[in-house]
């Protein structure tokens, strides 16, 4: 075992409630152009419905089922870095594909550029080939903390190994599981970009997932809150912990777009729509305050999780 060369890839995936999903995801992985990978399924299912379809692709590419009690994706990604021997990682979403060669052109990217820490694709729709899940940037560009949300998510992230180590974990509050629904990606991005690594997003390397986000039903409406207090958390926990005033103005921002784009529905009489933006506008203040009493009554262990991760 000793002698095995380490994989170029190790793709860890937390699962829950899918399996058709998780089925195209694996046939992405194998109909791929670079081969040289491992995949990390971290199942957190309590029936068996991924059996037969773990047993199929075991056959075709290196795969290891981790099964855990279902406790949120943060801690399913950061569970599933202790078992990666991949020189890269990464983190599909198990409801994401992998367009053929956009393993290759990520390895050939950070092969010609040493330095390149972290790897940034886009999300792209697989019907409308739309960008999918935020709105990213149509330029190559290196990340910086002004354009965050118009370069990254979580799931097309690549990164050295040891960069992960040196960031440190993933922020297990934050994130679909928890009570503070998103946001871990953002959180991780901005860590690293605090230490000085080097972050380049290319939107010519896709991953597809599609648009959910384009109803205003009773679910997208829970999610816009669950959301909304993940950046809450998140704005105040960079104001705090990591001394950075633009998480401050960024959180303003946002909250000033979001009433705007509030009243400009309700004028237009799109209340579903108008109702979507104040959601997200309740959950980020309920997520700030909520934050705020975590860190007046814990301190500064609240905070504590990143451990490795400080501040410049």
């Amino acid at each position: 075992m000793k002698d095995t060369p380490l994989p170029c890839f190790s793709l860890i995936i937390p699962t829950l409630h899918r399996d058709e999903e998780v089925a195209r995801l694996f046939q992405s992985i194998h109909q791929n152009t670079l081969q040289d990978l491992e995949v990390i399924l971290i199942d957190q299912n309590e029936d068996n419905r991924l059996d037969d379809t773990c047993s199929t692709y075991a056959k075709l590419f290196p795969l290891q089922r981790v099964r855990i009690r279902p406790v949120g994706v943060s801690h399913a990604r950061n569970h599933g870095r202790q078992f990666a021997r991949g020189r890269l990682l990464n983190f599909p979403d198990d409801d994401c594909e992998l367009t053929p060669g956009l393993l290759q052109q990520a390895a050939d990217r950070f092969a010609a550029d040493p330095g390149l820490d972290l790897l940034f694709a886009r999300s792209v729709d697989p019907r409308s080939l739309k960008s999918s899940v935020t709105r990213f940037c149509t330029q190559a560009q290196a990340v910086t903390p002004r354009n965050v949300y118009s370069t990254t998510v979580e799931f097309t992230m690549f990164l050295k190994r040891e960069i992960f180590d040196q960031v440190g974990p993933l922020d297990e509050r934050l994130g679909v599981g928890t009570s503070y629904g998103a946001e871990e990606g953002a959180d991780f991005v901005l860590r690293a970009l605090y230490l000085g690594k080097k972050l380049h997003y290319d939107p010519e390397l896709v991953f597809h997932h599609a648009q959910k986000t384009e109803g205003y039903d009773a679910s997208a409406l829970a999610r816009a809150y669950s959301y909304g207090r993940g950046f809450g958390r998140l704005s105040l926990k960079h104001l705090v912990h990591h001394h950075q005033p633009g998480a401050a103005v960024r959180f303003v921002h946002f909250q000033c777009r979001a009433a705007a784009g509030m009243l400009l529905h309700a004028v237009r009489r799109d209340l579903p729509r108008s109702r979507f933006y104040l959601e997200s506008i309740l959950g980020r203040s309920a997520g700030l305050w909520n934050a705020w009493q975590d860190f007046r009554h814990q301190g500064a262990e609240a905070w504590a999780l990143e451990g490795k991760a400080a501040s410049p």
